[in-house]
């Protein structure tokens, strides 16, 4: 009679056990789930930020300062200016439109591959951004009459490679890369305790 009465009472307190974890794991996955949506916001955000920011810099510091005359440098660096600057912005529009399509509501597994396409197309418009820059600022220089082989441009050269050194580095700690892995991470844990409890998405 006490076996079996310690065998219900271990019954019993596998039982609680097992509902205590369940419902552990049941408020860390809210936890997690608040955390991505959170994350996803402010991603959101910032790419919408990057939209809007280049607007202003380009109509008041960069348009003023072209010199709108018929002299073929000053045309060939407009074109390549507003021809580059279109092509980026464009890009920076395509990917806010994959950004704003994420959302943590839908199947884990979902939004991960989600996560996975907008991943690799930041990291494809940063490595032609990258590679359009120097033609945009000589499109600029071109524009604004500045003789960029000149030997005075030295100076500010030095100081463009210096910023676009901390760029790539600021980038790789805080940039939106940095950020889409963190919320995969956060995700990955989720999908974790999806398959190691009976709680579904």
């Amino acid at each position: 009679m006490e076996f079996d009465e310690l065998r219900t009472i271990w019954k019993q307190h596998e039982q609680q056990l097992i509902e205590s974890t369940r419902i552990n794991n049941g408020l860390l996955r809210k936890l997690l789930i608040v955390n991505a949506e959170k994350r996803i916001d402010w991603l959101k955000v910032r790419s919408l930020v990057g939209l809007i920011i280049p607007l202003p810099l380009i109509i008041f510091i960069v348009v003023p300062r072209i010199q709108f005359t018929l002299e073929p440098d000053v045309i060939i660096g407009t074109v390549l200016f507003i021809s580059l600057s279109v092509i980026s912005y464009l890009w920076a529009i395509k990917l806010h439109l994959r950004i704003e399509s994420l959302s943590p509501d839908g199947p884990v597994t979902t939004v991960r591959k989600q996560l996975k396409i907008v991943e690799k197309y930041k990291l494809r418009v940063t490595k032609h951004s990258y590679i359009l820059a120097p033609f945009m600022i000589i499109g600029i220089f071109l524009s604004a009459g500045i003789p960029f082989l000149s030997t005075k441009m030295i100076p500010f050269y030095a100081l463009m490679i210096v910023v676009f050194l901390i760029s790539l580095y600021v980038r790789s700690k805080h940039g939106l890369v940095a950020q889409i892995r963190k919320l995969d991470r956060d995700i990955e844990e989720i999908l974790k305790l999806e398959l190691n409890s009976d709680i579904t998405v």
